[in-house]
């Protein structure tokens, strides 16, 4: 049988914040197979646990949607980082073998955080089509464009909070728009009162990678610190905390570091929820 664990990330409490599948030894099993189970959890990811090859790394981890494989993703990485260290297979800081390169982590008792790629402004596409395929309107006096910090994501701000959450995404227009622009989800924002600046409701929207709307991202998160970092131009750094998934039932909080150079961090607590195994039969 194939061990599973199930947990939640970003979470603020009980049953919150975004699920994660973690197959905590996927040695033998084939990526046909982890697409297959990927798809079976219909979770926006399942992170598969790999011995790493590299000697630099502790572990390799794969990452599933339900559509697609990705290089790299937050609420993945850190959530099976902190579930193979609560295992033992790591140590209090680690560095894990992602698609995108080593990755360093660091795990707690009650969450943990990784160090993303290095930021990168892939463009400045035209907002129009893409907030007209969610019912809103885009902001012209915010920090808008394609960020990666392992993922192409697109931030789009808007004025206030409502404006925000009345959004209603066309998910087909959306994923047409992300392959025809160059990202692979869009990051809506807005400044939460009174601090401005330093906290950030966002929704999040990936269609293309089989998410029409997720409750917590952690490549989005780091893309939109390095986009509003990049606007700020603060030599010192800052802090931003991200709320997402309170529309879907699933209120999630991601803290967000920019430190010079930039460095992007992102973390925020893991819940265990359950743990079992797939049936041996399954692929039968």
């Amino acid at each position: 049988m194939t061990e599973l664990i199930w947990v939640d990330v970003f979470a603020t409490g009980a049953l919150s914040g975004n699920q994660l599948a973690v197959i905590p030894d996927a040695s033998d099993l084939s990526e046909e197979q982890m697409q297959a189970i990927a798809r079976e959890t219909a979770l926006s990811e399942t992170t598969f646990v790999l011995p790493s090859e590299q000697s630099r790394c502790d572990l390799r981890f794969r990452i599933f949607t339900p559509a697609q494989e990705l290089p790299m993703a937050g609420h993945p990485v850190v959530g099976a980082a902190w579930v193979m260290a609560r295992r033992g297979a790591l140590g209090p800081t680690a560095t894990i073998e992602t698609g995108v390169g080593p990755l360093a982590v660091s795990v707690s008792e009650i969450g943990a955080e990784m160090v993303q790629a290095t930021p990168e402004h892939l463009g400045s596409p035209d907002l129009g089509p893409v907030a007209a395929s969610l019912g809103v309107q885009a902001a012209s006096d915010r920090p808008s464009g394609v960020w990666s910090t392992g993922l192409p994501q697109l931030m789009l701000p808007v004025a206030s909070v409502p404006e925000l959450e009345s959004a209603e995404p066309n998910g087909a227009e959306l994923g047409r728009l992300g392959d025809e622009q160059g990202w692979i989800g869009v990051s809506v924002y807005a400044f939460a009162e009174p601090e401005a600046g330093a906290r950030a409701v966002v929704r999040h929207f990936a269609p293309g990678a089989g998410v029409l709307e997720d409750p917590a991202t952690g490549s989005a998160a780091g893309a939109l610190g390095a986009c509003l970092y990049a606007d700020r131009q603060d030599e010192g750094g800052f802090a931003l905390t991200i709320s997402q998934g309170a529309g879907l039932g699933r209120p999630a909080e991601i803290r967000v570091r920019v430190a010079p150079g930039p460095v992007v961090t992102v973390g925020g607590r893991v819940r265990p929820v359950l743990s079992g195994a797939l049936d041996q039969d399954a692929f039968a």
